[in-house]
């Protein structure tokens, strides 16, 4: 088994190159754009996918993790379909706005009103951008991450054409470390909005009651809690992360999954705070299009009738622990270890006896590696409810050819060639 034919992936990554910019999507191409593995996608269904060249596969990034019901759900394409042929943007609001505003009020526990947007980063925006006109102060204290406006990526390595300015109102915190948190709160006292944080990250759970603790000091302290629920929403509970813990934050934000992949996101949270969107302007041309409304009717529906976190959680620990098993079997535990969670976690290289060790060259060698062999994983896998069985143990055989391949580059004994 091997996808080796890559033709016209390269060339459409060539012709990229002279017609894009950039990637429309930065994580799209940043592992992706080698030559060496697959570069344009055509095709998805349930937990597959197919290249421009006709190869198949097992597809764990899965819409960078936006379709938790698989590639073109039946229902889904059902709800989307019958809308198009009723329109897709209207003058006026339609009833697919007010209906599933109401359904996200039903389950969220933070939702008393809400507002839509297009993407993550449109709600995280706009709930700081709130959160600092409801309390009248500038800073903000912030954990994970968080999209590509001014006042996170500041923060970040990819901080070109933003005021240096910017960077002083924002403060990043560690998840977990409660001192750390409230050493920044007396250090801007009487200054912070808010804080926005990822009640789950990618790699840590919460511990010692610290979403908690963050509720409690930013109550006392009058500030605005939000929860970046992008990534966690209708992942660990069909409620999101704040149902799962019984934590309600001030705003929440959440997109990817609510639409099952198309362009959707909502800002949810208190009447009170939510009421001053009539003060702050945010208003988007397609924030009411209609067939991402009708895609999220559909998937809160489903998500009603089928316990979908449950089923995530399950598929996904039972593709965990054969990971798990098979590191063991081809005694890679000092070189490989899983980080994360059931529904979404990562393979992650290590090097016990170096300190300075980069696991980047190993990283793309493994993508390179699983994808030759009918697997698309940038590293982690997102697990959808297309996910079943019968897929985990066909990944799971396909990880028992490429563990061992894996250990001999890990050696350095790697052959020339990925196959």
């Amino acid at each position: 088994m091997g996808n080796t034919n890559l033709a016209s992936s390269n060339e459409y990554l060539a012709r990229s190159q002279e017609s894009l910019a950039s990637a429309s999507t930065f994580n799209k191409v940043q592992l992706f754009g080698n030559g060496r593995t697959p570069f344009c996608l055509v095709r998805g269904d349930g937990a597959y996918t197919w290249d421009v060249d006709g190869n198949k596969y097992i597809d764990y990034i899965i819409g960078l993790g936006t379709m938790t019901l698989g590639h073109n759900h039946p229902v889904v394409n059902k709800a989307i379909s019958e809308q198009l042929k009723k329109g897709i943007s209207f003058s006026l609001p339609t009833p697919l706005e007010i209906q599933v505003a109401e359904m996200l009020i039903e389950r969220i526990p933070s939702a008393e009103k809400v507002k839509f947007g297009k993407n993550g980063n449109d709600a995280t925006s706009a709930a700081v951008r709130l959160a600092r006109y409801y309390t009248g102060r500038d800073h903000i204290l912030f954990c994970g991450y968080h999209g590509w406006q001014d006042w996170y990526v500041c923060q970040t390595s990819k901080n070109g054409g933003i005021p240096k300015c910017i960077g002083e109102l924002s403060h990043r915190f560690v998840f977990n470390d409660i001192n750390f948190l409230m050493k920044l709160l007396k250090d801007y006292k009487d200054n912070i909005a808010c804080i926005i944080l990822e009640p789950i990250p990618a790699k840590e759970w919460p511990r010692d009651n610290f979403l908690e603790k963050v509720r409690e000091i930013a109550t006392n302290n009058n500030v605005v809690l939000i929860f970046d629920e992008v990534v966690t929403g209708f992942r660990f509970h069909k409620g999101g992360a704040q149902a799962l813990f019984n934590i309600v934050p001030d705003l929440s934000c959440f997109s990817k999954a609510i639409a099952n992949g198309m362009p959707l996101s909502a800002i949810v949270g208190k009447a009170g705070i939510m009421s001053k969107f009539n003060d702050v302007y945010f208003s988007l041309t397609n924030a009411g299009e209609t067939l991402s409304l009708a895609a999220a009717k559909a998937v809160l529906a489903f998500y009603d009738q089928a316990d979908v976190p449950a089923q995530l959680a399950r598929s996904g620990a039972k593709l965990r622990e054969g990971i798990k098993s098979l590191i063991v079997k081809y005694n890679l535990s000092d070189r490989m270890e899983i980080l994360g969670f059931d529904c979404r976690f990562g393979i992650n290289f290590i090097d016990k006896n170096n300190l300075n060790y980069d696991p980047t060259d190993d990283l793309l060698y493994w993508i390179e590696l699983v994808a030759a062999h009918g697997i698309l994983s940038a590293g982690w896998h997102m697990i959808s409810y297309a996910h079943t069985d019968r897929v985990i143990e066909e990944t799971l055989m396909i990880y028992g050819t490429v563990l061992p391949k894996m250990r001999a580059k890990l050696e350095g004994r790697m052959e020339k060639k990925v196959g």
